[in-house]
């Protein structure tokens, strides 16, 4: 097969991993990759179909490219992921140009779908997830990190959330895989290895009986090499005691946990479908630091989950004043058909999401300048990751923040080589960013 494929990736790190794999197949078979939309024959959207604005992003995508059927050498138009496995009917009944799509579970299935297709459209959403990954042909889209997929699935009851309803309950993946798949990403020159799913806490209950990410944890730490690995999606109800053992006692693991309490009106956890409470939130916080004094922790908030009165809303507001997350990711709900939450009444109009949204980001952006600023005199080891000619300076990240969501480190007069730590000594810290210069 010679055909040239242009893959366009939207949505979480989640699918992003799931590109990355099917990209791999593709390569593994012979198609040529490009980035040029006019020089494919064939373009595979990997979709999200998480919230509207992620939905939309997705349609307009999809419509986007179809154009291409009519101005360019378009052949094929394929719709992976969330979106597909959610809208399969309705995206091949209203987008004619759509010859296939690919549900999250069957994604694997992507070379045989392109053979399929020479004489009729596909709808291959039969399965819900798959973790049986092809390991040793993933190609990777970022060199020097790496998201791994530890779980798929869901068995959270979340009022809001449609993702259970996309990929279904809650599929471990072996720790054997697991190991191997970081022991060749390290091998390849990865130096920080970002662990995934849709609740990272709740890893190997169903294949080993009970929560085991610290075992997991224990045998990621044996491999050789100079990483660090981060734990992100931490359900707050299994951050258990042999977890922050683990963190505590192993420099690999990063001092870091993004952990998403949504709320902490106690009322709307519980129209949320969340199995905690405010006493629990805040004596879990308060555990992990009296442990992990250096710990930074990001969390996401809903506003204007339906209901949500003005007091429940301040209520949010003073809590983050008060607990002061070094991180905070916002989101203004989204209504979800086929969700508990969606015929909750009163919906909070848009308006009024929208002004909840910006005042709780302005309030945090205050408390992450003073946050950062605990690092002013510090060194941190930094990962240095790319080079910005416009500015000449060299851009990397410590422990303390995440790929994509968190902030950078700016490093001035260096002379660095990419894919490499270094120490670096803080000169100034903003909002989001640290400004620092190398230690010899």
């Amino acid at each position: 097969m010679s055909a040239t494929i242009g893959f366009i990736s939207l949505g979480c790190d989640k699918n992003l991993v799931d590109s990355e794999f099917m990209l791999g197949i593709l390569k593994k078979h012979n198609y040529t990759i490009t980035n040029n939309k006019e020089e494919a024959d064939i373009i595979i959207i990997n979709t999200c179909g998480f919230i509207n604005d992620a939905k939309q992003e997705s349609i307009d995508t999809i419509l986007e490219m179809a154009q291409l059927k009519k101005t360019g050498r378009l052949k094929l138009l394929i719709a992976t992921g969330c979106l597909s496995q959610r809208y399969k009917e309705e995206l091949l009944e209203e987008i004619p140009e759509l010859d296939a799509v690919i549900g999250t579970g069957d994604f694997n299935k992507i070379h045989e779908v392109i053979k399929q297709l020479d004489s009729n459209r596909v709808n291959l959403t039969d399965n819900e997830s798959f973790v049986d990954y092809d390991i040793e042909n993933r190609v990777r889209v970022y060199p020097y990190i790496s998201f791994v997929k530890i779980a798929e699935g869901c068995d959270n009851c979340c009022s809001y959330c449609a993702i259970p309803q996309i990929k279904g309950t809650y599929k471990s993946r072996k720790i054997s895989e697991i190991k191997r798949e970081v022991e060749l990403l390290v091998t390849d020159g990865v130096k920080e290895i970002n662990l995934v799913a849709q609740d990272t806490t709740n890893y190997g209950a169903d294949i080993y009986g009970k929560p085991s990410l610290s075992k997991l944890l224990e045998e990621l730490v044996k491999i050789n090499g100079d990483f660090i690995i981060r734990i992100l999606y931490a359900y707050p109800t299994n951050i258990n005691q042999e977890l922050l053992d683990v963190m505590k006692s192993n420099s690999k693991i990063a001092k870091y946990l993004d952990i998403p309490l949504q709320h902490i009106n106690d009322r709307l956890l519980k129209l949320m479908g969340r199995p905690t409470s405010s006493e629990y939130i805040m004596k879990l916080i308060d555990n992990i630091r009296n442990q992990l004094p250096e710990i930074t922790l990001r969390t996401t908030f809903i506003v204007g989950f339906p209901t949500e009165t003005e007091a429940e809303y301040r209520q949010l507001l003073d809590f983050i004043k008060l607990y002061k997350f070094d991180k905070v990711g916002a989101f203004q709900y989204s209504k979800e058909e086929g969700t508990l939450a969606a015929s909750l009444k009163p919906q909070i109009p848009s308006k009024i999401k929208h002004k909840r949204y910006v005042e709780l980001m302005k309030v945090q952006q205050s408390i992450s300048k003073v946050k950062n600023q605990r690092f002013e005199g510090k060194v941190l080891k930094v990962l240095v990751e790319k080079y910005d000619n416009d500015n000449n300076i060299y851009i990397g990240r410590s422990e303390n923040d995440a790929p994509f969501v968190d902030g950078v480190v700016k490093i001035i007069n260096a002379n660095c080589e990419l894919g490499k730590f270094y120490p670096v000594k803080i000169l100034k810290a903003y909002e989001y960013d640290l400004v620092g210069e190398l230690i010899n």
